[in-house]
């Protein structure tokens, strides 16, 4: 059976005016469900700072950016 992919996505939020926090999402087997996996530390001053540290984020998630995001082995 081949390796499925861990379905995950960034998302940018706006808590208040000026401040952004990336949130790291990850679909369950109903694609219409996704569940927080990781928040940022922290306070971004622009929404491109935290959707890049987002990104940084998720990259940790995968051993292989070849391979992208495997689903891991059970």
């Amino acid at each position: 059976m081949p390796n499925s992919y861990r379905r995950l996505a960034v998302f940018v939020d706006r808590p208040s005016s000026g401040h952004f926090v990336w949130i790291l999402l990850e679909s369950t087997d109903d694609p219409a469900v996704w569940l927080d996996l990781e928040t940022a530390d922290g306070i971004f001053d622009t929404w491109h700072d935290a959707y890049n540290a987002g990104n940084v984020a998720l990259l940790a998630h995968v051993a292989d950016e070849r391979a992208g995001p495997e689903a891991l082995q059970a």
